[in-house]
């Protein structure tokens, strides 16, 4: 084998290796969240039944969680945790009851909620979507 071929299979093999390690250390790096929990569908018309939507979350490290609620737009409606302290495994619980910051009834639809950790320095947004049907006054 030529000296330039054999420089570039060690490269290849070098870089292989490399490569390996920062996969495996981001495998054994805490997720950002975990045990994500939220109501799918609620329905806060006041008769004691779906009222409120839970969001139920525990962060990967010790961070400042805060938690807003978006709408289709990707609009903040309500700020429903900001920048709460909470250690590592400790699980963060908040409820929705289907009004925006101002106290207004949210319309109907659907939402998402975002997760911002700024000591990890990130901004989420759950796969798990809230949908509000039938609130106050509809």
């Amino acid at each position: 084998m030529s000296r330039p071929a054999a420089l570039v299979l060690g490269a290849l093999a070098l870089a292989t290796v490399v490569a390996a390690v920062l996969v495996q250390r981001a495998k054994d790096a805490p997720a950002l969240v975990r045990d994500v929990a939220v109501t799918p569908v609620f329905t806060p018309n006041g008769d004691g039944v779906h009222d409120r939507a839970a969001i139920r979350l525990t962060p990967g490290r010790r961070d400042r969680v805060s938690l807003t609620i978006l709408d289709a737009h990707g609009r903040a409606v309500r700020h429903l945790v900001r920048g709460r302290p909470k250690r590592r495994g400790r699980e963060l619980r908040a409820r929705w009851a289907g009004r925006t910051d101002a106290g207004a009834p949210a319309p109907d639809g659907t939402y998402r909620v975002r997760v911002e950790l700024p000591r990890r320095g990130r901004e989420l947004e759950l796969l798990d979507t809230i949908r509000l049907r039938g609130g106050r006054g509809r």
